[in-house]
C-alpha cells in the first residue's frame, strides 16, 4: 500500500455519541490519500467498538490503544506512528467539511507552506445552532493582504494573540513538527498554545484558507473545559510554557506585551468561572509564578489601550487573595456607576479613569474610598456622599481558613 500523504490524528475518549459523525466526515473526504489514526485513550464506553466497526469497513483506519492520559498524550501518541507527509488533528466530538483536507493541501502546495489555517464554525450543542460571531475562529483578524500568499508570525504582530492556536483547523508539514520536536504538554488542558507557538515562530511559510471547513462543538456536556473545575488551573502552566516560547524570540518584547494583555484577561475570565473551592488555589498558584506576574510585565504595558479595568483586577488576583480581587472589582464597578451618575449632573466636572482613585479634570479633588465593617464608603466632592453594601466577609474568611 502506498504511503499516505496526510495523517489524520483523532484522539478518542468516551465520545460514543459523536464519534460516527466525526469518522464519516473524515472518510468521505474528497482527498482520499490519508491514514486515520484513532488513538483510543482508555475509553470506557462503546467508542472502542465503534472504531473496530469502522476499521473493518475501511483499511485507512488505524487504532492505537493506550491508557487514559488526556488529549495531549493521545495526540503525541498519534504523532509517533504517523507516516504522512502532512498532519491534521481532528477532535472526535467535532466534524469537518468533506473538502477540508483537499483545500488545505492545495493551499500548502500552491504557496509551499508549512502550516495552513482554515475558518471554523462554532456549533452550539445546547442551542443546536452555528455561531460565527467570534473573529478568533472566523479569521477576520487577517485582512485581505494575507490572502493568496505565504506569511510568518512577524506579519501578524498587530493581532498575534488573536491568531487561532487550536490544533485542529490546520494542516502541518510533519518535517517541521519533527525538526523542532513539537509536542503537546502531557497532562494539561488548554494544550494547543505551546504546540502551535513552537512551530509558528519557526517557519516563514504560513497560509490561510477563508472557507469554513471545521465544525467545532461547544457547550458539550461532559467537556473538561465546561466543568470549570480544578483542571482550569492548568491555564497558568500553559501560559508559562507559551511565555517561554515568546522569550526565545529576538523581537520578544512587542509580542510579550500583547501576550500579557491577553493572559491577564484570560486569567480573570477563568478565575471568575471557577467553582468557589478552586478560586483560592488558582490565585495562590498564579502568585507563585514569578515569570508570569513579574511587575515589569504588567505596569506601563498593560495600561495601554484602555485595559485599566483588567489591569486592576489582575493586580488584585496576583496577590493570591480572592477577597482582594472581589474588593477591587466591586470598587471599580461602583466607580463606573458613579461616573455615569455624575456625568449627567450639571456643574459636575468630567472624570478620567487613571487609577482606583478618580480625579476631577480641572480641579484635582480626590475621591475618598474606605472599607469598614462590611461596607464600602465613597465620598465625592463635598456635597455628595454615597454608601454601598459590600458583603464579601465570607470570602475574606475563606482566605484566612484555607
Amino acid at each position: 500500500m502506498k504511503k499516505p500523504k496526510i495523517s489524520v490524528i483523532v484522539p478518542v475518549y468516551n465520545v460514543e455519541k459523536y464519534l460516527k459523525e466525526c469518522l464519516n466526515s473524515i472518510l468521505n473526504q474528497t482527498f482520499s490519500n490519508i491514514e486515520i489514526i484513532c488513538v483510543n485513550d482508555g475509553s470506557t464506553d462503546s467508542s472502542r467498538k465503534i472504531l473496530e466497526e469502522y476499521k473493518r469497513q475501511d483499511c485507512r483506519i488505524k487504532i492505537v490503544d493506550k491508557e487514559n492520559g488526556g488529549l495531549s498524550s493521545a495526540r503525541n501518541a498519534g504523532l509517533k506512528v504517523a507516516e504522512g507527509e502532512f498532519i491534521s488533528f481532528i477532535d472526535s466530538d467535532d466534524w469537518i467539511d468533506t473538502r477540508m483536507l483537499e483545500k488545505l493541501y492545495k493551499s500548502m502546495t500552491e504557496y509551499n507552506t508549512d502550516i495552513t489555517i482554515c475558518a471554523v464554525h462554532q456549533y452550539d450543542e445546547q442551542k443546536q445552532t452555528i455561531d460565527d460571531s467570534n473573529k478568533y475562529y472566523t479569521l477576520e483578524f487577517f485582512d485581505n493582504s494575507f490572502d493568496n500568499r505565504a506569511f510568518n508570525y512577524k506579519d501578524t504582530k498587530p493581532f498575534i494573540m488573536d491568531v487561532c492556536v487550536m490544533a485542529w483547523n490546520k494542516l502541518y508539514r510533519k518535517s517541521l513538527i519533527d525538526k523542532y520536536k513539537a509536542q503537546f504538554p502531557d497532562g494539561l488542558i488548554f494544550e494547543d498554545g505551546p504546540f502551535f507557538f513552537s512551530i509558528f515562530f519557526k517557519t516563514n511559510r504560513v497560509s490561510i484558507v477563508r472557507d469554513f471547513l471545521y465544525y467545532y462543538r461547544i457547550n458539550r456536556k461532559g467537556s473538561i473545559v465546561q466543568k470549570a473545575g480544578k483542571k482550569y488551573l492548568d491555564i497558568i502552566d500553559i501560559a508559562e510554557l507559551m511565555l517561554e516560547k515568546i522569550n526565545e524570540l529576538e523581537d520578544c518584547e512587542e509580542i510579550r506585551d500583547s501576550f500579557c494583555k491577553k493572559k491577564a484577561e484570560d486569567f480573570i475570565f477563568r478565575f471568575e468561572n471557577l467553582k468557589l473551592k478552586y478560586k483560592l488555589p488558582f490565585a495562590k498558584k498564579l502568585k507563585e509564578k514569578s515569570s508570569l506576574v513579574n511587575e515589569n510585565l504588567y505596569t506601563s504595558r498593560i495600561l495601554k489601550g484602555g485595559f485599566l479595568y483588567n489591569y486592576h483586577l489582575f493586580q488584585g488576583l496576583k496577590t493570591g487573595n480572592i477577597f482582594e480581587f472581589y474588593k477591587r472589582k466591586y470598587i471599580i464597578k461602583s466607580m463606573y456607576k458613579l461616573m455615569e451618575i455624575l456625568y449627567k449632573e450639571e456643574g459636575v466636572f468630567y472624570f478620567k479613569y487613571k487609577s482606583l482613585i478618580f480625579k476631577i479634570k480641572k480641579h484635582p479633588k480626590i475621591f475618598d474610598i474606605y472599607y469598614y465593617n462590611d461596607k464600602i464608603y465613597i465620598s465625592i466632592l463635598k456635597k455628595i456622599k454615597l454608601q454601598f453594601n459590600f458583603k464579601f466577609s465570607n470570602l475574606e474568611k475563606f482566605n484566612e481558613n484555607d
